[in-house]
């Protein structure tokens, strides 16, 4: 009998959201007002056939059936009110009345759905309400906007009425909400089973990477978005990050009010766009990368997503309690000013701690790899494709396999762990030194060999992320941003570059003498029971360099080179200055007879005097030069090639034959 009952209504459900599809189709019409009057009465029907029987669960003044029928069928007749009202005047301030159509529209559909929500959820349960207080009442609510016959609808509804609207005139709109629907079907609250929470939260993370290796690839594309998508990609990815916090309260406590909120702020969104006929092909067209506040805008609210995203995976697979746990967590108590302290220490170590987690690192890895294939598809040069092959094998082995799976406790082997040029998994003990001096030595042995190329574009995670086709086509703020151009223009000369690169090696130094003290047992300094080093490597790699690459439209592609963020790049460039590694070009008459200097422009860290140095010397040398490539394949005449030691010994040989 339950089963039959399953049944029957998740087949109502269906034709239920069916049904709403429609309306909403219908809905986009608004200069028509017999059509108005038709959503109205269906949504007024729908409205007054739901509200009975959840009149009838709440038990007020135990209504029989009978009086519960007739009370729906005069809710439905107030209803039609205002669209009769609506139809008699013949819309004669259109505007106005749109607008508030098309919130009334919204309220009644979501309303229509929850009352469904509740009414099944109450036969399937046989629970019914007669005294119920205001907390009971929103959990209720929640309850109802929480469970799968709230988000299977919606997401039905969702999913066809973006097939009857836009499939034909906004394809990106359209592969956009497919994608949302899907990922509304995956909603962990949907089912109350463990194997469902599991199930939904990495099967709905890679639908939601997916989407956003889509939308990158899309906005690399197409680099013109209307005002209207431009906004509703901002609005639900913001949503989406509402709902990865929501997702991360019910891992840890089953708590469902973020969650039922966020599912609300959503369709909300989503509602206000398909009503609208024109909205995502009205207002002001942005040309994202000229636009540095829209593109800043997008990378935050997509890394905020990301970040919740990989906080549920790593809640889901290691436990809410064993992560949380392997954190360093302080108490936020004392003063205000210790409060404060703590309590950013405990930002940092959290931000940290995810950053820096095995499945963020997995997300990252193939949503970045993914922009990077494409672009291999794209590149021309053997060489290039060599490369950035290689940039996705050293992720996949150096950032996620061996840290993560091969040894994931650092404290056994703590210089495997080891990331850029100090320890990763703890202090600098004494017998680390050794360990870090060898990594030096034989880094800046392969920097003098092939650039720091071998670093800065291959072994480094930051090559993964700059270097795929979206991040890529980002390096035109290098020329468009005051800022950007500045420290891309004037390179280490930079005051910028200086006094980070100084503070940065300076703060990297006093946390690696306290740590090597603590060592020794000469001093117990920490902070809040962290390695000073420890904790500095965290504060600069795992927290702030998001801050880096975040506000790429103001600084630029590649800034940890131009604002000398990272020493250990800034290690490996100084040590190639006095190397092997060089741009050349075959017929320096090419770049004199060329008109376009392409090279110039594209170049993802803003240097700019490449076709003056061919011209001159037919060469070009700059210790920020790390051999990305693009260059290579942007000259026209397939002109500039990569010298290297393997050249430099190539022809020493033709010399001696």
């Amino acid at each position: 009998m339950y089963l039959i009952s399953l049944a029957v209504l998740t087949a109502l459900a269906t034709g239920m959201g069916i049904t709403a599809s429609y309306i909403l189709y219908l809905s986009r019409f608004h200069e028509s007002p017999v059509r108005i009057v038709i959503v109205y009465l269906l949504l007024a029907m729908m409205n007054g056939m739901l509200l009975g029987p959840a009149i009838y669960f709440f038990e007020f003044h135990n209504f029989s059936a009978e009086n519960v029928i007739i009370l729906s069928l005069g809710i439905m007749s107030l209803e039609m009110v205002y669209p009769l009202i609506l139809f008699i005047r013949h819309v004669e301030r259109p505007l106005v009345q749109v607008k508030v159509s098309t919130l009334i529209i919204i309220f009644v559909t979501l309303l229509n759905e929850f009352l469904m929500s509740f009414d099944f959820n109450s036969y399937i349960s046989g629970q019914f309400f007669r005294y119920v207080s205001p907390f009971s009442t929103l959990s209720i609510i929640f309850n109802s906007i929480s469970s799968f016959w709230f988000i299977f609808p919606m997401a039905l509804e969702m999913f066809l009425t973006a097939l009857l609207s836009i499939r034909k005139t906004d394809k990106s709109p359209f592969i956009f909400i497919t994608f949302q629907s899907v990922i509304m079907f995956l909603t962990p609250t949907a089912l109350n089973y463990s194997q469902w929470l599991f199930f939904s939260v990495f099967a709905g993370g890679a639908i939601m990477t997916t989407l956003l290796v889509y939308l990158f690839e899309s906005l690399y594309r197409q680099n013109f978005l209307t005002g209207g998508f431009a906004r509703y990609i901002i609005l639900i990815i913001l949503a989406y990050s509402l709902m990865m916090g929501g997702i991360l309260l019910y891992q840890y406590d089953y708590v469902n009010s973020i969650v039922s909120i966020a599912i609300i702020v959503e369709m909300i969104i989503y509602l206000y766009a398909i009503i609208n006929a024109s909205y995502f092909k009205g207002g002001k067209k942005v040309y994202w990368l000229a636009n540095r506040r829209w593109s800043t805008t997008f990378l935050i609210s997509i890394f905020i997503a990301e970040f919740g995203m990989g906080a549920t995976f790593d809640f889901q697979y290691f436990g809410p309690g064993t992560f949380i746990n392997a954190m360093s967590l302080t108490a936020i108590s004392g003063s205000a000013y210790g409060i404060m302290l703590s309590f950013l220490y405990d930002v940092v170590i959290v931000i940290g701690s995810i950053t820096g987690s095995s499945w963020f690192l997995i997300m990252m890895g193939f949503e970045m790899g993914s922009l990077v294939v494409f672009k291999i598809l794209k590149t021309r040069e053997l060489e290039n494709k060599i490369r950035l092959s290689l940039t996705i094998f050293a992720y996949a082995i150096y950032s996620i396999l061996i840290p993560s799976f091969i040894i994931p406790n650092a404290q056994i082997y703590p210089f495997i762990g080891w990331s850029m040029g100090i320890g990763a998994g703890g202090g600098l003990a004494p017998y680390l030194i050794v360990p870090m001096l060898l990594t030096y030595f034989i880094s800046g042995i392969l920097s003098l060999l092939f650039g720091a190329r071998q670093l800065c574009s291959v072994f480094c995670t930051a090559p993964l992320m700059y270097q795929g086709t979206f991040y890529d086509s980002m390096k035109k703020f290098n020329r468009t941003s005051p800022t950007a151009r500045y420290i891309s223009r004037e390179g280490e000369r930079n005051k910028i570059y200086r006094v980070v690169s100084l503070t940065v090696y300076t703060s990297l130094a006093i946390g690696a003498i306290f740590s090597i003290l603590n060592s020794y047992h000469i001093f117990g300094i920490s902070i809040y029971g962290t390695d000073p080093l420890f904790f500095i490597y965290i504060l600069l790699f795992d927290f702030m360099w998001y801050a880096v690459f975040l506000t790429m439209p103001y600084f630029g592609n590649y800034g940890c080179i131009n604002t000398g963020y990272c020493h250990w790049g800034n290690f490996n460039r100084w040590i190639s200055k006095f190397g092997f590694f060089r741009l050349k070009v075959n017929d320096p008459m090419q770049c004199v007879n060329c008109k376009t200097k392409d090279c110039a422009t594209a170049c993802p860290v803003g240097l700019s005097t490449q076709p003056g140095n061919f011209i001159s010397t037919g060469e070009f040398k700059n210790s920020r030069c790390v051999g990305i490539g693009d260059c290579v394949e942007a000259c026209p005449y397939e002109n500039i090639f990569f010298y290297d030691v393997r050249h430099f010994i190539r022809d020493r040989l033709r010399k001696k034959n």
